[in-house]
């Protein structure tokens, strides 16, 4: 399915894209269109990345735990414990 998008750009953008569509041997909407489509891949690549370099992320799933919620309230679980670390001898 497509979808029609309609814009208005500055002048000068519009210049400018419709110069480099021009050297690309495309429309400015094909050309416009490709950059949407790199953003976005270069977008989602970079999701993917970030989440493989976040180390706690590559823990995910390796404990078997009675807690449903722990991805919403893990705040709370890990502040409880800290808390309770702290006045263990109380």
């Amino acid at each position: 399915m497509t979808k029609t998008l309609k814009i208005t750009l500055p002048d000068s953008l519009e210049q400018s894209l419709a110069e480099a569509a021009a050297k690309a041997n495309q429309s400015t909407e094909e050309w416009i269109l490709q950059l949407l489509i790199q953003n976005q891949t270069f977008q989602e690549s970079a999701l993917i990345a970030s989440a493989s370099l976040d180390p706690l992320l590559q823990l995910a799933g390796c404990i078997d735990v009675n807690i449903s919620d722990a991805a919403e309230n893990h705040d709370q679980y890990i502040g409880q414990a800290l808390y309770d670390e702290m006045h263990q001898n109380d």
